[in-house]
């Protein structure tokens, strides 16, 4: 029978002890020799506040308040830290003392072994002829990397660990020397300090070498300061972050100067800002700049041709949704001319829906307008583009639609719709339109719809819906300048829609007829596939739409999508535009299959020649990505893209990844195929190595390996 013992042996020697030192214990035997030492053996615990002790034996002398303990022992003190040691002198409330042939596991990651360990004021545990790791240490096996010095000190308020003359040694080869060497214990989240090096080479900046450094400002905010040296560059990269109690802030950039350009200082600055505003509004700002077009793709710092600096005001809410937004838009594309781009936009909505009982459905009401402005002041078509350079334009639209769909017994779904939609238009610096131009239209609908289903054999299930459309649009209006709608594209979501135009410039006018089928199944093995096939019928031809579109003339292209999903981790999904049977005007498919050992992602795109839509010659393009866990700590990550148009690729990454718990290396390859005549093709190598555990926060690396303490 185990014994309790609470506060008697620490009573039986010192009656003036408080009620904040006592001290508990439990054992299977417990004694007191003549000469007044308590002896507890067998399974022996001690515990004090956060502080517990196992160990087979523990004296307690009162004349000098210490304890002396036999292991093996464990001493854990709540913070995640556990010892484990032969032999140890403690005082009674186990805060300081001295501890031999230990082991100290932090936050079950990392491992420092020592001949002798003291403890000072329950704050700091110090080490002495360490070694520490927080790899697997098995028996008779020397770990993959070590850091061993003359002394260590765990400082557990502020949760960092300072090493003397410490060094790291790879497979017990001695690597690096550091007379001092600061890492924080891996059970802290935020702490200043290196960050991962990185090493990289390229046929742009040459070899270089990345060194961030991690400043901790705050609880809510750092900034991150990174080097990047080279024989081709000198560069400063930074990022500062903040968190506030309705919102958070984030800043990066970078300044170079280098002899890539003429231009002696170069660099770019993102930013965004999010706030949650008073009554649900919120508060969005972006900032996006960048000194020369070339920057991105030479630093590889992201992969846009469009910079959007926009602040915009937003609420949404179950029956309401508004949003007042200004941008600024400056393409880095080689076609584009930024003074004829719409530059400036200044644009804003406003949605409610309301459910009315006196004629049922929803009624959706929508009040938006659009402004925009070129820094051109040319009236006419100077670049032959077909598009006038200089004109700026202003726009003031009100939508009521109606909608209600009415179920009968024999299973017919009738869906009406309704709209009315009147728009003002302020034109400037545009020849061949009207200054002022207002615009009414009213369009209506009706479908009917047939679902039907029934039960499989299997035990699945089958559902097929035909669908049945009469649409007619009318508008009364001059000439409206196109910009908003110059790419259209038809698909399953706009099968059915009064209007397909992506904006509110160019409308669908006339009367036709929707027609579509589709289809769902889901069978016992948990595989589904589901379908749709799709045309449209015009009374007259519309011509405004682009052939590629699929939508132009008095008969539409067939549109064809389906989606398979497999219990095998199989996914596809399909969309076609077929002119005729094997003419295919546009088509995109991704497959994706996923499993333990590979996870692959395939797209291909293949588009015809559209002079509206800017190609001259057809396009065509396949992308795949492989990643393939081909050992437990090795995984391997390709990723190319193929133009098949000219057989040529575009291109083409490659990575190899190496981690276990206790390092992380990874080594890239990528070569990128530039289309535009500023940039030149790029070649770049990137390798990094982190010695894991003692990085912020807690890792997860999977347990390959079950042996030593870990």
């Amino acid at each position: 029978m185990r014994l309790f013992l609470s506060v008697i042996f620490l009573a039986l020697s010192s009656v003036t002890i408080s009620a904040q030192q006592l001290t508990n214990l439990i054992a299977d035997q417990i004694e007191i020799n003549s000469d007044g030492v308590l002896v507890a053996s067998g399974s022996v615990t001690v515990w004090q506040g956060d502080t517990k002790i196992t160990a087979n034996k523990i004296s307690y002398e009162g004349t000098i308040n210490s304890l002396e303990i036999t292991g093996p022992i464990r001493l854990t003190d709540g913070t995640g830290t556990v010892i484990l040691a032969d032999q140890a002198a403690l005082s009674q409330d186990l805060s300081q003392g001295l501890i031999k042939s230990a082991r100290i596991i932090l936050n079950k990651q990392v491992q420092i072994a020592a001949a002798q360990i003291s403890r000072v004021n329950s704050r700091y545990t110090q080490a002495y002829k360490v070694a520490a790791t927080s790899c697997y240490v098995c028996a008779g096996k020397t770990p993959l990397w070590q850091i061993r010095a003359q002394r260590i000190v765990h400082d557990k308020l502020e949760k960092q660990l300072h090493f003397d003359n410490a060094q790291l040694r790879i497979m017990d080869l001695p690597v690096l020397f550091f007379p001092y060497l600061r890492l924080p214990d891996p059970s802290l989240k935020r702490a200043s300090g290196f960050l991962v090096p990185q090493l990289t080479t390229s046929t742009t900046v040459g070899t270089a070498i990345r060194t961030p450094y991690f400043f901790k400002l705050g609880d809510h905010k750092d900034f991150t300061l990174t080097p990047i040296l080279s024989s081709r560059t000198n560069t400063l990269g930074f990022r500062y972050r903040e968190a506030f109690q309705t919102g958070k802030l984030s800043l990066e950039g970078a300044v170079s100067r280098d002899n890539l350009s003429t231009d002696q200082n170069r660099g770019y600055l993102f930013g965004t800002a999010n706030y949650e505003l008073d009554r649900d509004y919120k508060l969005d700002v972006q900032v996006q700049t960048v000194s020369d077009p070339s920057y991105f793709f030479e630093y590889d710092v992201a992969k846009i041709d469009r910079l959007e600096t926009k602040i915009s005001f937003s609420r949404t809410k179950r029956y309401e949704n508004s949003e007042l937004r200004f941008s600024n838009y400056h393409s880095l594309r080689d076609s584009d001319s930024n003074a004829t781009q719409p530059t400036l936009v200044a644009e804003g909505i406003y949605q409610q829906r309301i459910v009315p009982s006196s004629i049922g459905g929803v009624l959706d009401l929508e009040s938006s307008f659009l402004a925009s402005y070129r820094y051109s002041d040319i009236d006419s078509d100077g670049d032959a583009d077909g598009y006038v350079d200089g004109y700026d334009t202003a726009r003031l639209s009100l939508i009521a639609n109606w909608q209600r769909n009415y179920s009968f017994q024999n299973g017919f779904i009738v869906d009406v719709e309704s709209q009315v939609e009147t728009s003002q238009y302020v034109v400037r610096q545009h020849k061949n339109v009207d200054p002022n131009i207002t615009r009414i239209s009213t369009a209506a609908a009706v479908g009917l719809r047939w679902p039907l289903s029934r039960r499989l054999k299997d035990g699945g299930m089958q559902r097929i819906e035909p669908h049945i459309q009469l649409v007619d649009m009318n508008s009364h209006s001059e000439k409206i300048p196109n910009q908003d709608s110059t790419r259209v594209e038809f698909d399953e979501g706009n099968l059915y829609r009064l209007n397909r135009g992506p904006g509110f410039d160019q409308i669908e006018t006339g009367a036709r007829i929707n027609i579509g089928v589709s289809g769902y199944n889901q069978y016992k093995t948990k595989t589904k596939i589901g379908w749709e096939v799709g045309r449209v019928y015009r009374g007259n031809a519309f011509e405004k739409f682009s052939k590629a579109s699929g939508l132009s003339g008095s008969v539409s292209d067939w549109l064809v999508a389906g989606a398979i999903e497999t219990p095998s981790g199989i996914e596809l999904v399909a969309r076609a535009l077929l002119k005729d049977l094997g003419y295919i005007k546009k088509a995109e498919a991704r497959m994706a299959w996923k499993n333990p050992t590979h996870k692959i992602a395939a797209t291909y795109v293949g588009l015809s020649a559209d002079t509206l839509e800017g190609r001259a010659t057809p396009l065509s393009s396949l992308a795949l990505n492989w990643q393939y866990r081909f050992a437990p700590d090795w995984q391997s990550a390709s990723d190319f893209q193929f133009n098949a148009t000219n057989g040529k690729l575009s291109k083409l990454n490659f990575g190899l990844k190496y981690a276990n718990e206790c390092v992380d290396v990874n080594f890239s390859a990528s070569r990128h195929f530039s289309t535009s005549t500023t940039f030149s093709n790029k070649t770049e190598f990137g390798l990094s190595v982190e010695l894991s555990g003692f990085s912020s926060g807690v890792r997860k690396a999977p347990k390959s390996r079950q042996c030593g303490a870990l």
